[in-house]
């Protein structure tokens, strides 16, 4: 992920985009990542898993709001990604559609400290809101989300993901009571 902008900094670890480039790397992540699709696909991550999450964008938006942001260490190449999107899903507000760690980086407070650097980066290009879906069965991430402030606004019933169909909470977390 070399001579990429870095958005904001992260103790021991590099912060960049991913780009088109780095998709091998970012499919690599992906398939270490497999409890994760398993969960909510009901399959391992296909082949071409990394070079979707580089484009798929929500309704009215395109790859040019989003950015999907690798965290990489010297040592493990990228361990992790956050996919978010600005403006979305109204101005001001960004779309938090994906943040997954190597198993290996996980339940060590990486997460939340990844979550609060993002928070503090979006708050200064203009953000008041952070919005995400989490999969209801994904217990885990949902109390994860609840611990870092992010309320409950909405619930979706029957929400198709691979093979499966899922309940999915929206939360949103305010910007200025961070």
């Amino acid at each position: 992920m070399n001579n990429i902008p870095i958005l904001f900094t992260l103790s021991g670890y590099e912060t960049a985009l991913i780009q088109p480039e780095n998709t091998s790397e970012l499919q690599t992540l992906m398939e270490k990542c497999a409890d994760y699709s398993l969960m909510v696909d009901g399959h391992p991550p296909d082949p071409s898993e990394a070079a979707r999450l580089l484009v798929d964008c929500p309704p009215g938006k395109t790859v040019a709001d989003k950015l999907v942001i690798g965290f990489s260490n010297q040592n493990k190449g990228l361990i992790g990604v956050l996919d978010t999107v600005r403006d979305y899903p109204t101005e001001r507000d960004w779309w938090l559609g994906l943040l997954v760690l190597d198993p290996a980086y996980r339940n060590h407070g990486l997460g939340r400290q990844i979550v609060q650097a993002f928070e503090s980066w979006v708050g200064q290009q203009g953000a008041r809101r952070i919005f995400l879906g989490v999969v209801a069965e994904n217990a885990k991430a949902y109390q994860f989300w609840l611990k870092l402030g992010f309320d409950v606004i909405e619930r979706h019933q029957g929400r198709q993901f691979g093979d499966l169909t899922h309940e999915v909470v929206i939360m949103v977390r305010n910007i200025s009571e961070a």
